[in-house]
């Protein structure tokens, strides 16, 4: 018995001795500190780590659930360490989101358009740091391709390569015309063909 009042007695030490020990004013300027964590967490001087933990401190679990009616999203549930909850929805992309080329970049594409190849503007968009939905590097056929996807001409390059040779009178393209056209090579026209990218008559 004597044991056991002597562990309780210094387990309740252990305790005290453990608890931080603040003056007022340090208390105030906690209180003041968690009533402004927006101010906080936006702040220039907040790093990321700093923000990780600001994290931890504040939120003790996330429950993410996906709904799809009435529309496609993502149900989010907040459990903060105080014991308050939160619940928000966002809208979660579908894959044709996720996959398709950003404003930005299709915005790039037709601004380097004019007097550059493919190979130019794929190697300028690369040093801007801009990357494929698929998070690779830019090459010749992938901007052709999104020039082919968002009628995206080459003025500057037209009049080198283009010809009104092969394009009929309905409109259609031949192959060599398409490609003058779009300042890419033959292959490339065959490559999209083969893949259903663009149609083709027999």
């Amino acid at each position: 018995m004597q044991q056991l009042v002597e562990l309780e007695s210094a387990y309740a030490q252990a305790q005290l001795l453990s608890r931080l020990e603040i003056s007022d004013s340090q208390r105030q300027q906690i209180l003041n500190l968690a009533s402004n964590i927006p101010a906080v967490w936006h702040s220039p001087t907040t790093t990321a780590s700093e923000r990780k933990e600001m994290l931890r401190l504040l939120v003790k679990q996330v429950a993410l659930t996906p709904v799809d009616r009435p529309t496609r999203q993502t149900q989010v549930k907040i459990l903060w360490h105080t014991g308050a909850t939160s619940e928000l929805f966002t809208p979660r992309p579908s894959i044709q989101q996720k996959l398709g080329t950003p404003v930005e970049v299709i915005q790039a594409i037709r601004e380097l358009a004019v007097g550059r190849t493919d190979t130019e503007i794929a190697r300028e968009l690369n040093c801007q740091g801009f990357l494929s939905p698929k998070g690779r590097a830019f090459t010749e056929s992938s901007v052709a391709w999104i020039r082919l996807k968002y009628k995206i001409d080459k003025p500057g390059s037209d009049p080198k390569f283009a010809h009104d040779v092969g394009i009929r009178t309905d409109g259609c393209y031949s192959t060599s015309a398409l490609a003058a056209k779009l300042g890419v090579g033959i292959h490339t026209i065959h490559y999209w063909r083969e893949q259903g990218i663009i149609p083709a008559e027999a």
